[in-house]
């Protein structure tokens, strides 16, 4: 007895054997009904009922997604929000690749987050969630139908609140935001950068661009990944124009440590508060600091440990304003009082 291969009517691509019910393309997702003579594509799919037709679509992995605006420029790719193209949609972050050149960073970003959510370091339960959620990466197929060429992209998942990044906060405060706000700014990353290191990695990139800030849940996220690399090993890329943040050796070449990413992260929160980059400005509580300017040294002041950074950020604080009190942290779009 033979058998009969069926193809998709819209890619091409095979088909299971018919069955009694709506059956999907594995390739396009296209929902196709049975026919005597194969399959046709079923009336549950229309582009006439399409949402925002005229918006950019692509394929990958099965799911079509709609982009819905650019939200920043990467390094080695433009990064847009998009939703999942379906009945139940789903918001996600998508990168897509700019230079075919940069495609060893932009997959290895992706590989590194990828590994990390394997972690299984200290406070891995908690501190995976706050780093990009990986959903689907590759060659993806542009257009409505996927017929409009290709394109390499990775997508993931959608943090809701993590809306504003570190330049936004120094617009919104020209002046420098509070001390007591740089001190739990500083604590939420030195807090996710422990749990990297202790997970084998360096970030190597730790700036205020990739900095992004919840500021009614006092959250901090890390993004732009691309530079990541394993303890101990020199960086492969660096950013342009951010050498000032960097600590020399590491921008030489010389091997990323855990101190690369903690006398970074200090320049940085140096930064929003209104100083340059290696001394804070009038009027910040000595502790507070002696500590910053210790750590935004090269190298990182002795620190190689994070955790030791927060123990000591901690002593800090309480010398300077007493107990830890939340103390809420004003940015245009949230409503402090509603909560």
């Amino acid at each position: 007895m033979g058998y009969e291969e069926h193809q998709c009517p819209r890619c091409g691509a095979a088909v299971p054997a018919r069955s009694a019910g709506v059956v999907h393309c594995a390739y396009c997702a296209t929902p196709l009904v049975p026919t005597r003579d194969g399959f046709r594509v079923s009336s549950l799919f229309t582009e006439e009922s399409l949402v925002n037709p005229d918006r950019p679509r692509f394929w990958l992995a099965g799911s079509r997604y709609r982009m819905l605006g650019r939200l920043a420029e990467g390094e080695t790719s433009d990064v847009f929000l998009a939703l999942r193209d379906h009945r139940l949609v789903e918001r996600v972050i998508v990168k897509v690749l700019r230079a075919h050149e940069d495609r060893d960073l932009f997959d290895g970003e992706w590989r590194t987050l990828t590994e990390l959510q394997k972690s299984t370091a200290r406070g891995s339960a908690h501190f995976t969630r706050l780093l990009p959620q990986p959903v689907a990466h590759g060659e993806g197929r542009l257009g409505v139908r996927g017929d409009e060429g290709l394109r390499r992209f990775s997508v993931f998942g959608f943090a809701s609140g993590f809306v504003h990044g570190f330049g936004d906060v120094r617009e919104t405060y020209p002046r420098g935001v509070p001390a007591s706000s740089a001190v739990w700014l500083w604590k939420r990353t030195l807090e996710l950068l422990a749990f990297v290191h202790e997970s084998g990695w360096v970030h190597g990139a730790v700036l205020p661009r990739h900095l992004l800030v919840h500021a009614r849940d006092h959250g901090v996220r890390l993004c732009g990944w691309s530079a990541a690399t394993a303890l101990g090993k020199p960086l492969p890329a660096f950013p342009a124009d951010a050498d000032a943040f960097y600590p020399g050796a590491t921008w030489k070449g010389g091997p990323a440590t855990a101190a690369t990413d903690i006398s970074m992260s200090a320049r940085s929160i140096l930064w929003i508060l209104g100083g340059d980059l290696r001394e804070a400005p009038k009027g910040t509580p000595a502790g507070l600091a002696r500590l910053m300017e210790t750590c935004a040294a090269p190298d990182a002041g002795g620190f190689t440990d994070a955790r030791r950074a927060i123990g000591e950020l901690d002593d800090a604080a309480r010398e300077a304003y007493g107990p830890p009190k939340f103390i809420p942290f004003a940015m245009p779009g949230w409503n402090i009082a509603a909560g």
